[in-house]
């Protein structure tokens, strides 16, 4: 379980609400394993939420032009490969403690340390792109 008030407030309003939708979707897992009901739901519900949650934050990232989007993307792309991996095994195995563990030790500590990081960075970089972007592109010039 994840307290909605241990997640930092960011510079962008539609992230803070994804991030809290988020903690939804995380919890109600939490309480179905808790509860052995409901799990196959849950579970599908935070896979579509995250892949939404992604997609439109790499949206955002690619209209700003914001600089480091390949590194933060690349995140993104590692922890879903992670969460269908461990829908994956759940629904061939219905091994709710290994799901519990893949909630505990890797699906909430990833999500709180990305938040702080680089959606922190992120949402900065979102809210005044305009001035960001030459600071950026200076410090870590693209390829044209």
């Amino acid at each position: 379980m994840i307290e909605p008030f241990s997640l930092p407030m960011l510079h962008t309003a539609s992230m803070n609400d994804t991030h809290f939708e988020s903690i939804i979707k995380i919890n109600a897992l939490s309480v179905a394993i808790e509860s052995a009901e409901g799990i196959e739901v849950a579970l599908r519900a935070l896979i579509e939420h995250t892949e939404t949650h992604y997609a439109e934050e790499e949206q955002q990232m690619l209209e700003k032009k914001f600089p480091p989007y390949p590194a933060h993307k690349e995140e993104h792309d590692a922890s879903l490969v992670q969460m269908r991996q461990a829908a994956a095994d759940f629904f061939e195995n219905n091994d709710v403690k290994a799901l519990q563990t893949y909630l505990d030790r890797e699906l909430i500590p990833f999500f709180l340390r990305h938040t702080e990081t680089m959606d922190a960075v992120t949402s900065i970089f979102l809210e005044n792109s305009e001035a960001h972007l030459p600071h950026w592109e200076r410090l870590v010039p693209r390829n044209r």
